[in-house]
This record gives C-alpha cells, structure tokens and sequence, in this order.
C-alpha cells in the first residue's frame, strides 16, 4: 500500500492573530513564520482587510501564496500558483475565476455597485434621501467623523 504524504495549508487572520492586537507587530510571529517558510506550507492569509491592505502585508513578510479579502469577498491567487493557466489567456480559466490585475480572482461577495443600487432602490420606494460614503468627498468624511485631513 503507497502512503500519500500529507500536505498542508495555513489559513490565518490578521488583527489579533497574526498581527499583535496593540500594535499590529508580527514580531512575535515570526520564529513561526520561519518555520511554515522552512517546510513550504502555503501561509493564507484572511482578513476582513482590502486586497491592498493585504497585499502590503504579503509584502511585509514576503508571502506569495493566495489571499482571501474583505471576510471572504473574493480570493486572490497569484499568476501561475496552481500552474493552471497562463493569465495572457484568460478564456481558458476555470470555473468563475477572472483576471483582476495581476491576479486571478473569485469574487465570493456581491459587488458594492450592486448592493448600493438595490439600497437606492428600496430608499427611493421609500422616499428617503439617503447620502453615502460614496457620495461624499474626503474632507466631508472627515468632518463627519471628527478626524483631522
């Protein structure tokens, strides 16, 4: 009988786990890092941070390995990781995976156009007058949230 050696993945969030709490530091991480690095276990990385936000911190620890953004959003997989498909050809891509960027992508959640459109909708029907972040420049934001610019 011919043991399959076993593979593994690490998923991780970021604020609190991964990161200290207090001063968002992966200092303490690191000795672990090292390791996961040492023996090759992709280290995912899942937060409810952007895909930039994420992509620094990719950066920051020198990770290549795909990433999960905004609580499960949409999932990032750098060209080439699966050896899938070359991202010149994106008509060959499997399944719902789309080129974004330098990425291939499945988008999990639902579009911040779409979802914004529906509140209009209902807010109209409604006839509330309904203003968002979206509608508002930086200084406004600031303002309404009492932060300096």
């Amino acid at each position: 009988m011919v043991r399959k050696k076993k593979k593994f993945l690490i998923f991780t969030d970021l604020d609190g786990t991964l990161l200290d709490a207090d001063n968002y530091s992966f200092k303490e991480a690191l000795p672990a890092l090292k390791e996961v690095k040492k023996r090759k276990i992709p280290l995912i990385l899942s937060s409810s941070k952007t895909r930039a936000e994420l992509e620094l911190y990719q950066k920051k620890l020198k990770i290549e390995d795909p990433f999960i953004s905004e609580n499960g959003g949409a999932i990032f997989i750098p060209p080439r990781y699966f050896n899938m498909v070359s991202l010149s050809n994106h008509r060959q891509l499997p399944g719902e995976l789309r080129k974004k960027g330098k990425y291939l992508v499945l988008e999990l959640g639902t579009p911040y156009q779409q979802i914004r459109r529906k509140f209009l909708e209902v807010f109209d029907e409604l006839n509330l007058k309904v203003v968002g972040f979206g509608d508002l420049k930086a200084e406004e934001i600031s303002s309404l949230l009492n932060l300096s610019s």
